[in-house]
């Protein structure tokens, strides 16, 4: 199965080799930055997944130096939602960028609920 291999993104040539970082590597890195802006929680609530959980909430798409990343978010009652996800933009791409050196050209973001006070503490049960 070609579609479900591991895309690699060339990083550079030298004399000793050649950098590769995965799409999924990516993928962790933006997850990790959203789960670290505050006022923020995944779409279902509860806490942010780590590892391949985050496939869940985060997609990237790679080309020649570049990333796009889509993101689905809830953000909790009493955060601006403007604010919330303005700064979720700048996180990750910030991020995205120091870890990989390759350049973020977007980073789209989809706030799908509110989470209120009550539901905090624990994921709801719709998909």
């Amino acid at each position: 199965m070609q579609e479900n291999r591991e895309e690699m993104i060339p990083r550079g040539e030298v004399e000793e080799g050649k950098i590769s970082i995965s799409k999924e590597v990516i993928t962790s890195i933006a997850g990790l930055a959203a789960s670290e802006v505050e006022g923020l929680a995944p779409p279902k609530g509860g806490e942010f997944p780590k590892g391949e959980g985050v496939k869940r909430f985060v997609e990237t798409e790679v080309g020649e130096g570049e990333v796009k990343v889509n993101v689905k978010v809830a953000v909790k009652y009493g955060y601006p939602v403007k604010d919330v996800a303005q700064k979720l933009q700048e996180k990750v791409k910030t991020e995205v960028e120091r870890m990989t050196g390759l350049r973020v050209s977007s980073v789209n973001v989809e706030v799908t609920r509110l989470i209120f006070p009550e539901e905090e503490e624990k994921p709801t049960e719709e998909a």
